[in-house]
């Protein structure tokens, strides 16, 4: 089922799919309320205001309960949370948190302790990404080297053939386990494994507004930053499998309101997420929809000649 509700006036800041039961859509409208909906029916679970906490004070029992209540209502941990001056990324099972504190402050938590990452001469990260499964950590630095860490052991920075600019936000995805690793710089997308190993890049004719991949890997969406048109890659090979505009798949979803303001013809696609099962969610302003991959037109694959 395909479905869509007026969340709020502004722009939805993130959404995350929640493995659970039920699997949940979490939605942010700020950075400390968060709004729960059941992924197949769109029904309200739960709405949250978080506390906010300082950066200064991760330390302590204050802390510790602060990171216990950053979970949704099926039990999953919410895979990134931002407070007063920091990022909070953490993994599926709630033990290894990553914490961005501007710049290049990058530090990992695990087990008790706190442990500042080496992050060589980068002067500052623009994207950054966490595998949840086995806590491999990756950010693109402002020359665009890709900084990887196993955990909190520095890998290296590898030169991906990206340039970065000011007016374009880069993108970073990881998959489970991080076999496949995703950036962008905006207008090329490159494909690496855990070893910094470029697999296959693609330039593509369009701005990248937001590029998310599946836990599994297998499929890479993008948004296109001017025409609002979604994109499915294979997560294998980067080959295009099917696109539509995310406005048509809007007017498609039923609505689960009595009443609601569709959002302006103008606005930009503010958040987008990604499951293995092909569910796809995406935000247009302050309206939020829960669609499919096979909504979307199928692409003819190029095929070798006989």
């Amino acid at each position: 089922m395909s479905w869509r509700l007026h969340l709020t006036n502004r722009a939805v800041q993130a959404l995350d799919i929640l493995d659970g039961q039920p699997p949940l859509l979490a939605a942010w409208s700020r950075r400390d309320r968060v709004a729960y909906y059941d992924l197949d029916t769109g029904t309200q679970i739960a709405e949250t205001v978080l506390r906010t906490l300082p950066k200064e004070k991760r330390q302590g029992e204050d802390w510790q309960l602060y990171l216990s209540e950053l979970v949704a209502p099926n039990g999953a941990f919410l895979p990134h949370v931002r407070t007063t001056g920091l990022t909070i990324y953490t993994t599926d099972d709630g033990r290894m948190h990553l914490y961005y504190a501007g710049d290049t402050n990058l530090f990992l938590y695990a087990e008790g302790k706190e442990i500042a990452l080496d992050v060589a001469e980068a002067e500052e990260f623009r994207a950054l990404a966490l595998d949840r499964f086995l806590g491999l950590n990756a950010a693109l630095a402002e020359d665009g080297k890709l900084h990887l860490y196993q955990q909190h052991i520095r890998v290296g920075a590898f030169d991906v053939d990206l340039h970065l600019q000011q007016d374009v936000m880069p993108g970073l995805a990881i998959s489970r386990g991080g076999g496949s690793i995703f950036v962008t710089d905006g207008s090329r997308i490159v494909l690496t494994d855990s070893s910094g190993k470029p697999r296959k890049t693609l330039d593509t004719h369009y701005f990248i507004g937001k590029m998310v991949c599946s836990p599994s890997g297998r499929h890479l969406v993008t948004s296109d930053l001017e025409s609002g048109v979604l994109r499915v890659y294979s997560g294998s090979d980067l080959t295009l499998l099917r696109q539509r505009f995310a406005v048509d798949l809007l007017a498609r979803a039923e609505q689960v309101q009595l009443m609601a303001d569709p959002p302006p013809s103008s606005v930009a696609l503010s958040a987008l997420a990604v499951d293995n099962r092909g569910v796809v969610a995406f935000a247009l302003g302050g309206v939020i929809c829960a669609s499919s991959i096979t909504e979307m037109d199928e692409l003819p694959r190029p095929q070798k000649l006989l």
